[in-house]
C-alpha cells in the first residue's frame, strides 16, 4: 500500500479536526521557529526549537564552560544532571557558571514558547485549518505549562521554569504560567498508568521510549481502580539504537525490555493484559505515522519490520514471557498530558532528548490517582 506525503495530508486536514488529545506532527514545538522578540539573543531569531532546546542543545551550552563547571572529565551523557550538581555547589563560580547556563536556556523556552503565541506564521503556509485551530487553542485556552522531561529535573526544572517565566512577561504575556510537574522524568509512565482499562488488575506494565533511555515501571491499582503507586524500574540506555539502520534491533531491545518487565511482576499478581508504551513519535491507527519521502523519526522505521507493528511485538512478546500481552503504542507528550488529565486549560511540555507537547484531557476516562499516590524511583533518579 503507497503511502500518502506529509503536503496530501496536512491538505486534508479542516478546522474540525483538530482534537486536543489527538496530537499530530504539525503539534511539534521542534520544527517552529523563534521570532524577534523584545530582548531576544539575535542567534536565536530564526532557529528551530530543536535546534534550541532539545538535550544536545544544552550539551553544546555546557560543553563551552566545562572549566568553570568542573566538568571536564564528565561523558557528554552526564552535563545534564552534571549541571543540576553544579547549581548546588557551594564553589561560587562554578555555581555562578551553572545558573548563567541554565537561565540562558529556559530563556530560550521563554522565546520559542513566546514566538508560538505571537508569530503569525506556522509550519504551513497557507495555515492549513487544523493548525489553525491547535495555534488558535494555544493562545485562547492554553492558561498553564507544565515542565516534564529529564532535564526538568531538580533546581535545573525549576530555573528553566523561572527564566522562560519571565521571558514571557518580557513579551507583554501574562500567561501561560510555567511550573515544573511533579516526578517529570516520568510524567509518561503516570499518564500511561492512568490510561490502562478498567479492570480488576492489581497491576500494569508500563514503558516510555525515548532518544536516550527506555524507561520502565508497574503501576499498581487500589480496590477502588485509582492508581495507588508507581514503581519506576532502572532505565535502560538504548541511545546506540536510536539510529538509522538499527530498527531490528530497536525492536528487539524493545522486546526484551518489556518481557524483562513483565517478569519482573511476577507470576502471583493480576496483571493488566495490555502494556502501554509511550514513545517519541506521533501516531495513525495505533502505530508511529510515516508519510512518502519523509524521515519521520526513529520509530517510524519500525513499521518497515511489520505491516501490524503493535500486533507483531504483541505476538513476541507474550512468546518471550509466556503471558497474553497486547503492546500499544502511545505518543509521549500525551501520555505525559494524561498524568494531569481533568485539570483543564494546561499543556504539557517535555523537556528530553527532543520537545515533546501534550495537551490536557478531560478526566473521566482515566483513572484517577489515588490520594496517597507516590512514586518509587531507583536510586539515580533520572
Amino acid at each position: 500500500m503507497s503511502l500518502p506525503t506529509m503536503e496530501e495530508v496536512y491538505a486534508s486536514l479542516d478546522e474540525a479536526s483538530f482534537h486536543p488529545e489527538e496530537l499530530m506532527v504539525l503539534a511539534s514545538f521542534n520544527r517552529r521557529l523563534t521570532i524577534d522578540l523584545p530582548g531576544v539573543d539575535p542567534h536565536t531569531v530564526g532557529r528551530r526549537g530543536h535546534e534550541l532546546l532539545s538535550k544536545t542543545a544544552l550539551i553544546d551550552l555546557i560543553r563551552a564552560h566545562l572549566p568553570a563547571l568542573g566538568l571536564e572529565d564528565c561523558p557528554e551523557e552526564q552535563f545534564p544532571p552534571g549541571l543540576n550538581v553544579c547549581l548546588t555547589s557551594v564553589d561560587e563560580t562554578r555555581r555562578t557558571t551553572a545558573e548563567q547556563v541554565a537561565d540562558q536556556f529556559g530563556r530560550r523556552l521563554g522565546y520559542l514558547l513566546a514566538s508560538v503565541l505571537l508569530s503569525e506564521q506556522g509550519l504551513t503556509a497557507p495555515l492549513v485549518g487544523w493548525e489553525r485551530a491547535y495555534l488558535n487553542y494555544w493562545r485562547t485556552q492554553i492558561k498553564r505549562v507544565v515542565l516534564g522531561g529529564g532535564l526538568a529535573n531538580g533546581l535545573l526544572g525549576q530555573r528553566l521554569s523561572l527564566a522562560a517565566s519571565n521571558v514571557l512577561k518580557l513579551c507583554g504575556l501574562p500567561q501561560p504560567t510555567l511550573s515544573v510537574g511533579e516526578h517529570p522524568s516520568v510524567l509518561p509512565l503516570i499518564g500511561a498508568a492512568r490510561t490502562v482499562s478498567p479492570g480488576s488488575w492489581q497491576a500494569a506494565v508500563l514503558a516510555d521510549f525515548g532518544g536516550t533511555y527506555a524507561k520502565r515501571g508497574l503501576a499498581f491499582y487500589a480496590e477502588d481502580g485509582s492508581v495507588h503507586s508507581l514503581q519506576v524500574l532502572p532505565p535502560v540506555m538504548i541511545l546506540h539504537l536510536t539510529q538509522e539502520g538499527k530498527s531490528p534491533q530497536l525492536a528487539q531491545a524493545i522486546i526484551d525490555i518489556l518481557t524483562e518487565t513483565v517478569r519482573h511482576a511476577g507470576t502471583k499478581v493480576a496483571l493488566a493484559p495490555q502494556i502501554i508504551c509511550s514513545a517519541a513519535c506521533y501516531l495513525k491507527d495505533g502505530r508511529p505515522v510515516q508519510y512518502a519521502g519523509r524521515n519521520m523519526g526513529i520509530y517510524s522505521w519500525l513499521n518497515a519490520l511489520a505491516e501490524d507493528l503493535p500486533g507483531w511485538l504483541s505476538q513476541r512478546i507474550s512468546e518471550a514471557s509466556g503471558r497474553q500481552m497486547r503492546f500499544v503504542f502511545a505518543h509521549d507528550g500525551d501520555a505525559a498530558a494524561a498524568a494531569l488529565a481533568g485539570q483543564p486549560h494546561t499543556a504539557v511540555i517535555m523537556l528530553g532528548s527532543a520537545l515533546g507537547i501534550g495537551i490536557t484531557p478531560p478526566g473521566k476516562r482515566f483513572r484517577p490517582l489515588a490520594p496517597d499516590f507516590r512514586v518509587n524511583l531507583p536510586a539515580d533518579e533520572l
